[in-house]
């Protein structure tokens, strides 16, 4: 007798669960005995050490000893992990084994049943594969082919057959929910399962349904630059993700997840994301973001405005003079001919002009900036900046460590040594008893302990000094940089067309006004550490890092483009974005991608487009769609996901605004969905918005005010600026004051798109006023007295 598809497959699952539940039975058991073994090795470490420091040979055994002690502890510990990370795994496979099934045919071979997972599940005998991983080579046929003549890629090559089968699944909680048999490359029956799904506060990591395209871009291994530009909710940082999952996995004998770096939008992006790698089974990658490394350079010696910051600022000036200056000025020292100016910069600081701090000390100099100037240019030009500020370093520290040598004399130098305290008193009489002082023949020990000490108190005074060497702070960027804006002559000989830039003076003038506050503008920070560094001689390039994953690419200017492949050198690069999202002025007009697609040579560059939508319904990406320019949504296409259409409202003031958005986040949340994102254009406006909510919504509705220092995106209700809403999703949003007022330069044209684009299921449009040009169908908003 003969059973359906449906009763194979339950019988199959049933078979997988049993095997591992025996499976996490004994990870389980021996969970527990490497947790007890770790317990008992930590409270009687010092109990099975043998100590003694009665001569050289005891001193050496103990720490033999001790070393031993700590070795069986590591080993434990890293047993116990392993032994945990397994039941985890095995855990999470106990409610979803497998997500696919495919028969292949090999060419000359029998078919092979193959079900496709998240992570690997093989019998004790070490050969029975029961789940394959989805990163596996022959996991590929699956993402890529539909049934018939199908092949794959493996480290020794090409394999050819037939896909005869090509089946997905719904398990949930270890019970089999769908079944679907498909011809096409992913089955449009499991995405809309998966779409419609209630979202979560994280992304989830959805490996059952990648598409065709995606799957290129995460087994790429020939291309050095991979630039990714996909619509909204095209799928583009699950893709990368996936990717590094895929890195990891295809190269996990030499490569770690330290090794890779992602750089995020915001940190509440990086909480977005920060679950999807543990749930494909590896550790999570480094992540930061570019205001992460800009504070880490400058943070210390200056107030340094970051993105969010500038980006309220330009609003804020609108329309006005100063507004149009500061706003000409961030586009052009983000763009490439100010970069080509200031590598131009460096070629003339070969031969001079790198300007250095002079070394003091009480009003003496130490090495005067002059002569610290001819120093750094006595060493050939040929041997690179690096070599250079090395040489200078070494010599300052000898002149320092002379300089010390000569104030022993001083009345400082002995008036510092009276104030010496016990402990240092103590030191000294040690050192001097070690030397071979204090016995019954010496007669000088109490002017060598003068001595000591004196010299002590001068090297402790002076440290602060040989730190700042050390450090290379001797050399002057800030000051280096400057220069470049206070002669019309050396900036016009540095540009690559001989011009100077629109509005230079107002530039030269306000670099010099926020460099006198210790502040430095956001779009000054990236050309100065880039200075910085270059005198230094890129000492802190971070050769170590094999991948760099680049989000929201499209907000990056050239300039920052080029200073990320210069901090990089060795790594491969994975940028992707959005042209129709590129919402910050310093990107605005480099079409997108700015410099990236320049870093590497063409034949290591692939440009992959992803162009249908996934994440919203179909009303909504068409709705979103028609806020662009015909040209630039040509290309979007919607998943045939239904769903209401937007909704447009028009209301007479802010406190009717607040009165129907509350009404409208009960019925959401009554409804089911679970984050609702309320997206105002800045900052300020979300605190208002987040004041009158709370006034008018039970304290049982949690909302939240997410700023640019946020971490985590919590359920409930998320008040927060547009600029912070790249790359989120939420069930519904609700655009705050979508008016002409707020809404009305071409700049916001793609800052539009960018926050109706957030909506998964529902979106609400509410105007104060005259709704923005950029809206389609304005005439179609409801008018609310």
């Amino acid at each position: 007798m003969t059973i359906s598809p449906r009763e194979e497959e339950e019988k199959r699952l049933t078979e997988v669960l049993d095997v591992v539940e025996r499976r996490l039975d004994k990870e389980l058991e021996v969970l527990g005995e490497r947790r007890g073994d770790v317990v008992d090795i930590r409270r009687e470490f010092w109990d099975d050490v043998r100590i003694s420091f009665a001569d050289a040979t005891e001193m050496g055994e103990t720490w033999t000893s001790i070393m031993q002690q700590k070795e069986l502890l590591l080993e434990r510990e890293r047993t116990h992990r392993l032994a945990f990370e397994s039941v985890e795994r095995l855990a999470k496979m106990h409610d979803n084994p497998y997500f696919a099934r495919i028969d292949f045919a090999e060419e000359g071979r029998d078919t092979e049943t193959i079900y496709i997972g998240r992570a690997s599940l093989v019998g004790e005998d070490g050969e029975t594969f029961y789940v394959y991983d989805w990163r596996a080579p022959v996991s590929s046929l699956f993402y890529d082919h539909e049934p018939g003549p199908a092949a794959y890629e493996t480290p020794e090559g090409e394999i050819r057959g037939e896909l005869e089968l090509k089946r997905q699944f719904v398990i949930r909680a270890g019970r089999l929910k769908h079944v679907f048999d498909t011809d096409e490359t992913v089955g449009d029956d499991i995405l809309q399962a998966v779409l419609s799904e209630k979202s979560d506060t994280s992304m989830k990591s959805i490996v059952a349904t990648i598409q065709k395209e995606q799957n290129r871009i995460i087994r790429d291994e020939k291309h050095r630059l991979l630039v990714v530009q996909g619509a909204a909710g095209s799928g583009k940082t699950s893709a990368a993700l996936q990717r590094v999952a895929y890195l990891l996995y295809r190269y996990r004998d030499s490569l770690t997840p330290d090794q890779i770096v992602l750089f995020s939008p915001n940190p509440v992006f990086k909480g977005y994301i920060s679950r999807v790698l543990p749930e494909l089974g590896e550790a999570n990658m480094r992540q930061m973001t570019f205001r992460e490394l800009i504070e880490a350079r400058l943070g210390r010696r200056f107030q340094v405005e970051d993105l969010f910051s500038q980006t309220e600022v330009l609003s804020a000036s609108e329309g006005t003079p100063e507004g149009e200056a500061r706003e000409r000025s961030v586009r052009y020292k983000g763009s490439d001919h100010f970069f080509q100016t200031v590598e131009r910069y460096f070629k003339r600081l070969e031969s001079g002009g790198v300007r250095f701090r002079p070394l003091r000390f009480r009003g003496d100099t130490i090495a005067s900036a002059d002569e610290m100037a001819a120093k750094f240019y006595s060493v050939p030009a040929s041997e690179g900046f690096g070599y250079r500020a090395g040489q200078l370093r070494k010599w300052l520290i000898e002149r320092l460590a002379s300089w010390v040598d000569a104030q022993m004399d001083e009345s400082w130098v002995e008036e510092a040594a009276e104030l010496a305290d016990e402990e240092e008193i103590q030191r000294a009489y040690v050192e001097i008893r070690r030397r071979g002082g204090f016995h019954e023949d010496a007669f000088d020990d109490e002017d060598r302990m003068t001595q000591l000490l004196m010299r002590r108190a001068a090297e402790s005074a002076v440290e602060p000094l040989r730190k700042a060497v050390k450090a290379y702070r001797f050399l002057d960027p800030v000051a280096t940089y400057l220069e470049l804006f206070r002669s019309r002559s050396l900036f016009a000989s540095c540009s690559p067309d001989g011009k100077l830039p629109e509005g230079w003076e107002w530039m030269a003038s306000r670099l010099e006004e926020t460099l006198d506050r210790k502040t430095i503008d956001h779009e000054d920070a990236t050309p100065l550490m880039y200075i910085m560094e270059g005198l230094e001689g890129f000492r802190k390039v971070e050769g170590e890092i094999r991948h760099l994953f680049v989000d929201e690419a499209q907000d990056y200017s050239p300039f920052q483009a080029a200073y990320l492949r210069r901090r990089f050198p060795r790594a491969r690069m994975t940028v992707l974005g959005d042209f129709n999202q590129a919402i910050y002025a310093q990107s605005q007009e480099t079409g997108g991608f700015g410099g990236w697609i320049r870093l590497m040579p063409e034949e290591d560059t692939a440009v992959w487009r992803l162009t249908t939508s996934y994440r919203s319904t179909k009303q909504i990406v068409e709705f979103s769609k028609k806020i662009l320019r015909p040209e630039e949504a040509a290309d979007i296409r919607p998943f045939e996901r239904e769903g209401e259409e937007p909704k447009l409202v028009l209301v007479r003031d802010g406190a009717k605004l607040a009165d129907l958005v509350s009404v409208e986040i009960r019925r959401l949340l009554d409804v089911g969905y679970g984050t609702i994102g309320v997206i105002a254009k800045s900052a300020k406006e979300c605190g208002n918005a987040a004041a009158l909510l709370k006034e008018r919504l039970p304290d049982e509705v949690p909302i939240t005010y997410v700023t640019g220092s946020s971490a985590l995106l919590p359920r409930g209700v998320s008040v927060l600026p547009s600029y912070l809403a790249k790359g989120i999703e939420f069930d519904a949003v609700v655009v705050w004051d979508a008016s002409a007022a707020r809404y009305g330069e071409d700049r916001d044209r793609k800052l539009m798109y960018t926050v109706c684009t957030r909506a998964l299921h529902v979106l609400l449009v509410y105007s104060l006023g005259e709704p923005s040009k950029w809206l389609p169908d304005s005439h179609s908003f409801a008018n609310v007295r």
